[in-house]
């Protein structure tokens, strides 16, 4: 699809002048809002539900919401974090209902392709104890943890989309760090 242009001729990077376009009833301009932000969606989709098929229906639910809603977002954070709240939130009473959150660590995986096999091996059973001692974890500090390591988001945005404070936010990523080290520890994982 082609980027939306402005009046001057300028491919639109701006998400608000997007936003703008979509109230107007441009749905060129939402389809590419959508086409920014799929890929994020589907992988938080895909922490919560671990599957393709549920994080297809998740992205739905909170694109419809999203767009039902745009007229009330007031620009007062960034629409990336609007819209990450939507789907934190989406997310969250899906997983209330269902009982079960998996986190992003359960597909954490880096591999060297210059290793050894014995390296590899050493690898995957540490990446194993990092997945098993992360699932572990109470389920506060596994958002955190997922939204802070695997997300790479500060924990402003954290908070704004958890709704936490952001000392909260950094006290449950330095206890799970530290359960998660104690664990290590005591599998002979940690260095």
């Amino acid at each position: 699809m082609k980027p939306i242009i402005d009046p001057s001729g300028l491919a639109v990077a701006d998400d608000s002048l997007l936003c703008r376009e979509i109230l107007a009833g441009n749905e060129r301009a939402f389809a590419e809002l959508a086409g920014r932000y799929r890929k994020r969606l589907f992988g938080l989709g895909y922490s919560f539900f671990k599957n393709a098929d549920d994080s297809e229906d998740f992205i739905q639910d909170v694109l419809v919401k999203v767009y039902l809603s745009l007229a009330q977002f007031r620009g007062e954070s960034r629409f990336s974090t609007w819209l990450m709240r939507i789907a934190y939130n989406t997310g969250i009473n899906s997983i209330r209902r269902t009982k079960e959150y998996t986190s992003l660590a359960e597909d954490f995986d880096i591999a060297d392709p210059g290793e050894s096999p014995e390296q590899e091996h050493l690898r995957s059973c540490a990446a194993s104890a990092v997945r098993e001692a992360v699932s572990e974890l109470p389920e506060r500090y596994r958002i955190c943890v997922d939204m802070y390591f695997f997300y790479d988001m500060p924990y402003a945005d954290i908070g704004e989309v958890t709704g936490l404070p952001v000392n909260t936010i950094k006290s449950h990523v330095f206890r799970a760090k530290k359960i998660l080290r104690e664990r290590l520890d005591e599998e002979g994982v940690a260095e």
